[in-house]
C-alpha cells in the first residue's frame, strides 16, 4: 500500500472515529462502507480492521463521556452479558459468509437504523423523579451542557433490551460494527435512556463486543497490518474529539447528522451488493 493510501486510510478513520464517538457506534459502522466503497478494500479485512479500531474508539472515547456523566456502567454490563456472546457467534458466521451478502446485511442495518432514529426525530425522554419504580437499579442522571438541565432516567424493558444486545452482538460480530448502530437506537427508542446517554453506554459497551469480534477475525487470519495500523491511528486522533464534542451539540442535531450519514451509507452499501456504485465513488 502507497504512503498516500495509508493517510487518507487514517484520515478517514478519524472521521469515522469523530462521527463514531459522537453517536456511540464505534466508528465501525462508518469505517467499513468508506474502506469498501472508497478503497476497495475487502469486506472481510474491513470488518477485521474495524473491529481492532473499535477498541481503540471505545478506550478512548469512554474516558470522555464518564466524565461527562454520560456513561451508565451498571447497564452497560448488564447488557453485555448478552451482547458479548452474540458478537463471537456473528464472527465465526462472518469468517465463512459472501462478501456481497455481508455488504447487502450492512446497507440494511443501516437503513433499519436511520428509519428508527428519524420516526422520532427528537428522541425525548422526560425527566425521572426521585423515588420512581428502579427495580434493576439502573437510574441515572446527568448535566445536559448544551442545555443545561439534569437529566434524570430509569432504563425501561429490561428484558426486552437485552434481547435486542443479543441481536446486536451477532451484527457486531458479523459486519465488525461494535453494535453501537443497533445499541444506540435501541437504549434511545425502546429502553428510553436519552441519546446521550445511549451514546457514551454504548461506546463503552462495544469494545467489549468488538474484542470477542477481533479474537475471532486473527485467528482466521483477515488481520491486514497495512489496513490496521493507519485506521488505528486515525481512530485515536478522532475519537477525543467526537466525544468532548457529544456534550456541546444538542440532541436533535445529534440525530440528525446520524440519520443522514446512515441514509447515504445505507444506499452505498446495497446498491453495492448488486454492482451498482454512485457516481460519487468513483
Amino acid at each position: 500500500m502507497e504512503l498516500w493510501e495509508s493517510i487518507a486510510l487514517g484520515g478517514s478513520a478519524a472521521l469515522a472515529a469523530v462521527l463514531g464517538s459522537m453517536l456511540g457506534l464505534g466508528g465501525g459502522v462508518f469505517l467499513v462502507p468508506i474502506f469498501t466503497l472508497f478503497f476497495g478494500i475487502d469486506p472481510k479485512v474491513a470488518i477485521a480492521a474495524s473491529a481492532i479500531s473499535v477498541i481503540t474508539n471505545s478506550v478512548v472515547g469512554s474516558s470522555n463521556h464518564l466524565r461527562n456523566g454520560f456513561t451508565n456502567i451498571r447497564l452497560a454490563m448488564l447488557l453485555g452479558l448478552t451482547t458479548v456472546s452474540g458478537a463471537i457467534a456473528g464472527a465465526l458466521l462472518a469468517v465463512v459468509a459472501n462478501a456481497g451478502v455481508l455488504s447487502f446485511i450492512f446497507g440494511l442495518v443501516l437503513l433499519a437504523a436511520a428509519i428508527s432514529m428519524l420516526v422520532r426525530r427528537q428522541a425525548v425522554v422526560p425527566n425521572s423523579e426521585p423515588g420512581d419504580p428502579d427495580p434493576f437499579r439502573l437510574g441515572a442522571s446527568f448535566t445536559d451542557r448544551a442545555t443545561g438541565a439534569v437529566v434524570r432516567y430509569i432504563p425501561q424493558r429490561v428484558p426486552l433490551g437485552l434481547g435486542a444486545s443479543a441481536l446486536a452482538g451477532i451484527l457486531s460480530g458479523l459486519l465488525g460494527v461494535g453494535g453501537g448502530v443497533i445499541q444506540v437506537p435501541m437504549m434511545n427508542l425502546l429502553m428510553r435512556v436519552p441519546v446521550k446517554a445511549a451514546a457514551g453506554t454504548s461506546t463503552f459497551l462495544v469494545g467489549m463486543t468488538a474484542v470477542a469480534t477481533a479474537t475471532v477475525f486473527y485467528a482466521d487470519g483477515k488481520i491486514d497490518a497495512t489496513v490496521v495500523v493507519p485506521a488505528m491511528i486515525g481512530i485515536f486522533a478522532g475519537s477525543q474529539l467526537g466525544s468532548s464534542l457529544t456534550s456541546r451539540v444538542k440532541t436533535a442535531n445529534l440525530v440528525l447528522i446520524f440519520v443522514a450519514i446512515m441514509l447515504y451509507l445505507s444506499i452505498s452499501m446495497i446498491l453495492k451488493a448488486f454492482g451498482i456504485e454512485l457516481p460519487i465513488e468513483d
